[in-house]
Order: structure tokens, then sequence, then C-alpha cells
């Protein structure tokens, strides 16, 4: 029987509640993805707290790698990859994913197959072609100039000192794929000898910017699957309440600012 041509691959924390990820698995059970696929989970923390799954869970027949905790889903999604060669095509999702429509997994393949040039998929785009100057500017007013409290560098300057330090070309443009849901093939992923890992949470963001920036420079494009954001996939930090209660505390935030700020007066 022929191997299937993509491999999806799902990080979990075990820190996460689990809940999550057999929703995701159950909808993958339910949900025609419009292709066959392969699926490995990577299980961060499972050398001490093996993932194990029950019987109406394993029928898509899962490979589940347990390993250390580190490199966040990047570092878990590198290592799968690792772990499952051959493959023409894969499938990067986070247990907080959720499946939208059917054709979840066979859009993505279509559009890389018919748009030459693209190296990198995913559902949403961050600071979409804005430049890392207007980024800093936008950032510092949103949040306040005080918004990494204790951290020796600006979060921006950091990642581009990182990326520059490993070699990779940042250019004019900050603009990255969301590394919550990525699709590329094996032939990318080898040029750019895998996807990059970092060990501290800065460097993780600096990772997945990165990432994209990567792949631009290896003369690729980057680009949503769709034209509007999450709609094969959604995840759970952005969905409607989520950004809700974001924007809530947001406020809350600027509020208590202010107040403290006339008290001082």
């Amino acid at each position: 029987m022929r191997q299937p041509s993509v491999c999806v691959i799902v990080s979990y924390w075990v820190g996460h509640p689990r809940q999550f990820l057999y929703r995701l698995l159950r909808q993958m059970q339910q949900m025609d993805a419009g292709t066959a696929f392969d699926l490995v989970i990577v299980c961060n923390g499972g050398d001490r707290q093996p993932l194990q799954l029950s019987k109406p869970l394993q029928k898509l027949k899962p490979t589940v790698l347990n390993r250390v905790n580190q490199g966040y889903n990047l570092g878990a999604w590198n290592y799968g990859w690792q772990a499952a060669p051959g493959y023409d095509y894969y499938l990067f999702l986070q247990d907080e994913c959720f499946i939208k429509r059917p054709g979840w997994v066979a859009e993505f393949v279509f559009r890389m197959q018919h748009d030459a040039g693209i190296g990198l998929l995913g559902e949403t785009i961050m600071w979409d072609n804005m430049t890392w100057e207007y980024v800093r500017i936008a950032t510092d007013r949103d949040l306040g100039i005080d918004w990494f409290p204790g951290e020796a560098m600006h979060p921006l300057d950091f990642y581009q000192q990182y990326l520059k330090q490993r070699g990779i070309p940042l250019g004019a443009i900050a603009a990255h794929i969301q590394t919550l849901i990525c699709f590329s093939s094996s032939s990318v992923l080898t040029q750019l000898g895998g996807l990059l890992v970092g060990t501290t949470y800065r460097e993780a963001v600096a990772c997945e910017i990165g990432l994209s920036a990567l792949v631009r420079a290896r003369g690729y494009r980057i680009s949503k699957v769709k034209d509007a954001p999450y709609t094969l996939l959604g995840h759970r930090q952005w969905t409607w309440g989520d950004r809700l209660k974001r924007q809530l505390r947001q406020s809350t935030a600027t509020l208590v600012k202010q107040i403290l700020g006339r008290a001082t007066r």
C-alpha cells in the first residue's frame, strides 16, 4: 500500500489540558481531509508524562513521539519532521487547533502544487507588509513603552539581533506566517535544514519570524492558504471570544496605568 503524500504533525505540551488535543483528533476522524494523510503527534514533556491515547482515538493510527520539553511547538514540529521522512508535504498543527471545513489538508496541497514559488503556507500572516520600524512604533504605542518589564533589550531589537547572528537576512519587511498552522513541502524544508528552534520564549518568537524570512531568502513566497484567515483551520487563542478577552485585558491594563499615572502627579 502506497504511503500518503502528506504527514500531519501535531505538537502537544503536557501542560495543556488534553481535551483540546482529543477534540482535534475526533475532528480528524469526522471531517474529510480531501486526501489521505499520516499522523504524528509529538508530545513535549512526554519523557516524564507519556501521552497515551484511548482506543477510539487510535483509529487514525497516529505515531506518538514522547520527548523532552524543549523548543516549544517549533521544536516538536522539527522533531516530528526528522522522525517522519519520505513525505512530499507536511502540515504542522498545534493541539489547540480545530478543523473548520472539509478539504482541510487537500486545499493546502492544491495551493502549493498550482501556485509556483510558494514555500510556506499558513492561516494567518502577522505584520503583513509592515516594516520593522513601523511594527516597533505601533507596538510601543499600543502596549506602552514598558510592555517588556525586566528584559534587558527591546523584544524587536532582540528578534533582529538573534536572527542576524544566525545568518538569516531579515529584509525591510517583518511579515511572517504565524507558527500555529504551517504547511510546506519536503523539498523546501530540506533546503532550509528543517525548522528554526529556540530555547527561550523570545527565541521561539524570533524563530517564528525567521522561518518566513528564511523561506523568502531562498527565493520562495509566503502566503495565507486562502484570502481570509482561519478558513480551513482555526486556533483556540484566535477565536472571537478570545480576541474579546485580550482586548478587555489590554483596556484594563491601560486604564490602570492611567489611574496610577494620575495618582503620582
